[in-house]
């Protein structure tokens, strides 16, 4: 069902006439770049309910923080989440993402973890 939503996402886009130049969605949007998840962000991921596509949006749309230690932390605050809900319109999906972030490496693109801010 996410890939449903994601494919939509991807279709929206190319209607729209933004700029897109990979749909695969391992790779960051408008890059080149592959997006790779570690062992760890995987197994993080499916602990807590977060899915590699899911990812990918935190990572595309999510605000940009950086840590200080290496790594970048994209989290999905309620500006993203309005900028998300703009592109693929209102739904729970979207809404499930309140609070999801991801720390990326700053050298290399791979997702280190994945989790849920505690509030």
């Amino acid at each position: 069902m996410l890939f449903q939503f994601l494919l939509a996402t991807i279709h929206f886009i190319k209607k729209r006439g933004l700029q897109m130049l990979v749909g695969n969605s391992h790779y960051l949007p408008n890059s080149r770049i592959k997006q790779e998840m570690s062992l760890h962000a995987r197994k993080r991921g499916c602990q807590r309910g977060i899915s590699q596509g899911a990812a990918t949006l935190v990572v595309a749309f999510g605000e940009k923080q950086y840590d200080k230690r290496g790594g970048v932390r994209y989290l999905m605050t309620e500006k993203a989440l309005e900028n998300l809900r703009r592109v693929v319109g209102n739904s729970q999906k979207v809404d499930a993402l309140a609070g999801v972030y991801a720390v990326v490496s700053a050298t290399d693109s791979t997702i280190i973890t994945l989790a849920h801010r505690q509030i």
